[in-house]
């Protein structure tokens, strides 16, 4: 018996055995065909037939249409010797053993792990792609089914991503992945896809210049960013690090080391005194939570970036890849203040533990110690007593506000952002003289409003012994160390950075800026390699982190010689001032590429009439590739 093939995947063709097309009158004698072919060895009543097709004439009418149709279908596959039609009084099928529907075989090929190369051979564009139903009622089948149809292929490209197979066939999985985004621009799981398809071919290039055009569709198209997975699949692929195929974000419950979010609390009474510290208890319970090893525990900024645009645990979950989130309020009753805390399964949304704790305004400092030890003793029911009173003095509550306050200045984007954390700091310590973190917070702000390794040696040497006073009161807390380590490498004492580093790590391994900064030492250090794992570190625990992240991330990369990725790095920052764009400069200088570098230097000129390299003195962080960066720096025709 001779075998017609009706291809359905993008145009339509009927074609004989020896591949001679076989003519359809109409279209809806076409459409009639495709609508059995797809419901093979099934049995339709004529009602159902004229209805899809003819629905908009008359019963007599649309009987008689349906007959010449018929008609028209034997006609042409009798012509091939292929007799598919069963037609009865009462209703009609189509014997689908006589035909090769490319449609019906893709669907078995891409349920085939065997033969999914098969399935993407055959995919050549949507179920008719150049038909429109007729009626409504083909409409209520056709839409849907081409939509399943171009799902399936969707989810087919995604399997590649995991699987291993020569790159010939990955490269037509690529070219059916094109057509499918172009159809559909917002599946961002398929640029996902896309993405690790293109490292699999040794195209780096090409994966990030895929992130690059699902970011700006998604910005154009529905002002959103992509979502945490994809942002960490980029962050992997400009990193060099492996990247898991199938990365399962969301645990759905709490597994040997949980990961934990603690959002910013709200404010249910609107009361405008309370606001600073909404996020500032959720950011000392982070600190709390952060000494525990066994928790991975997500830093706040990403928390905060979050919460203001969901408080549905499921989603914030997905966002953060988190299985337990910490969501709570603050309310003010009269002389005293109610804060009301949950912890809930983000999957599940399900309430694991919730306290209400009332206190005065004076104790509210206390709170979260006690908050992040009946978190603990949830997760794990038995934890020492010595380890769960690691907390830092507490600071009279306006000296807080004003560190909080100060913490957001810090190395902003404004002029007189640094100038005002300054301030605020000094006001804090003014207070509360006893205030460690608000001292080891000043002493840095000093360096910072004095550009960092450039800062004179008194502002220096005065910031360290605020740092090491700090440290000394409250030699439990990490954060301090992180600053004192900042303030010796800008001073160029790397042993004593790195001793202060490790330390904090010791006390908090899940302090996402000490990583990254850590990370940049490393780069210096002549390990790049374990610096850029640990600014990856970091990004993962802080996936929604500040701009200065990538900095770090493209300093390390220099220092690497991986000029283009850096390259890539350092754009991240939206405004860059001179110290970033020299880098950027000495990048394009060493890729060759020097009318580019030439732009750069003459925007550092303008911003900056006094720069010089020398002034930089290599910058504080980059002193063990100074020769390098200078090197770099001098071939961007950057003034000596």
């Amino acid at each position: 018996m001779a075998q017609c093939a009706l291809k359905l995947l993008g145009d339509f063709a009927l074609k004989a055995e020896d591949g001679s097309s076989l003519a359809l009158p109409t279209k809806k004698d076409r459409l009639l065909l495709v609508y059995l072919a797809l419901h093979p060895n099934q049995p339709h009543t004529r009602e159902r037939l004229y209805g899809l097709l003819w629905g908009d004439r008359g019963e007599e009418q649309a009987r008689g249409s349906l007959r010449q149709s018929l008609a028209s279908l034997k006609e042409a596959l009798g012509k091939a010797g292929t007799d598919v039609l069963q037609v009865a009084r009462d209703f009609v099928a189509l014997d689908a053993t006589k035909l090769s529907i490319d449609a019906l075989n893709f669907i078995k090929f891409a349920e085939d792990p065997f033969s999914k190369a098969k399935a993407v051979d055959l995919y050549r564009g949507p179920l008719l792609a150049n038909i429109d139903a007729p009626t409504p009622e083909y409409g209520q089948w056709l839409v849907p089914t081409r939509q399943r149809l171009e799902e399936q292929a969707g989810a087919l490209v995604e399997s590649f991503a995991s699987s291993d197979i020569s790159s010939d066939a990955l490269t037509k999985v690529v070219h059916l992945a094109q057509q499918l985004i172009e159809r559909d621009s917002l599946r961002e799981p398929l640029y996902r896809a896309l993405m690790r398809i293109k490292v699999k071919l040794r195209d780096r290039a090409g994966a990030m210049k895929v992130y690059a055009q699902c970011r700006e569709t998604l910005a154009k198209e529905l002002s959103l960013t992509p979502e945490l997975e994809t942002e960490q699949l980029y962050r992997d692929i400009l990193t060099d690090r492996p990247a898991p195929t199938n990365v399962q974000l969301q645990p759905t419950g709490v597994s040997e080391r949980p990961r934990i979010a603690v959002m910013p609390f709200s404010n249910i009474s609107g009361d405008t005194e309370l606001m600073p510290l909404c996020e500032g208890l959720a950011e000392d319970i982070i600190t709390g939570l952060g000494r525990f090893k066994l928790l991975f525990v997500i830093d706040r900024n990403s928390s905060a970036a979050v919460h203001q645009t969901t408080a549905d645990a499921a989603e914030i979950g997905k966002r953060l890849g988190v299985a337990l989130v910490v969501q709570g309020s603050l309310q003010r009753l009269g002389n005293q203040i109610r804060i009301r805390v949950r912890l809930v399964n983000a999957a599940e949304r399900t309430q694991v533990w919730g306290e209400d704790f009332d206190c005065e305004a004076s104790d509210l400092p206390a709170i979260p110690g006690r908050i992040s030890k009946a978190i603990i003793v949830t997760l794990y029911n038995r934890v020492e007593d010595s380890l769960l009173e690691q907390s830092r003095r507490k600071p009279e509550l306006a000296a807080y506000e004003l560190l909080l306050r100060g913490v957001k200045h810090l190395r902003g984007y404004g002029p007189e952002d640094n100038q005002r954390a300054l301030d605020l700091f000094k006001q804090a310590v003014d207070l509360d003289p006893d205030y460690a973190l608000a001292k080891a917070y000043l002493g840095f702000a000093d360096v910072v409003l004095n550009d960092y390794d450039a800062a004179p040696p008194d502002v220096l040497e005065r910031a360290k012994v605020m740092a090491q006073e700090a440290v000394e009161m409250t030699p439990d807390d990490s954060r301090c160390l992180w600053l004192l380590g900042m303030i010796c490498g800008s001073a160029g004492n790397l042993e004593e950075e790195e001793r202060y580093y490790l330390q904090a790590l010791a006390l908090n391994p899940h302090e996402a800026n000490t990583l990254s900064t850590y990370g940049i030492l490393l780069g210096e250090l002549g390990r790049p390699d374990q610096g850029i794992d640990n600014i990856r570190e970091a990004m993962r625990l802080n996936p929604y982190h500040p701009e200065w992240y990538w900095v770090d991330l493209g300093s390390v990369l220099y220092a690497a010689g991986r000029y283009e990725d850096a390259l890539e790095a350092f754009r991240k920052r939206l405004r860059p001032h001179a110290w970033v764009l020299s880098r950027m400069a000495a990048c394009y200088a060493q890729l060759g590429r020097m009318e580019e570098a030439a732009k750069v230097t003459a925007e550092i000129m303008k911003q900056k009439p006094d720069f010089t390299i020398t002034g930089q003195r290599g910058g504080g962080w980059m002193l063990q590739s100074v020769l390098h960066l200078r090197e770099g720096m001098i071939k961007a025709g950057l003034p000596e």
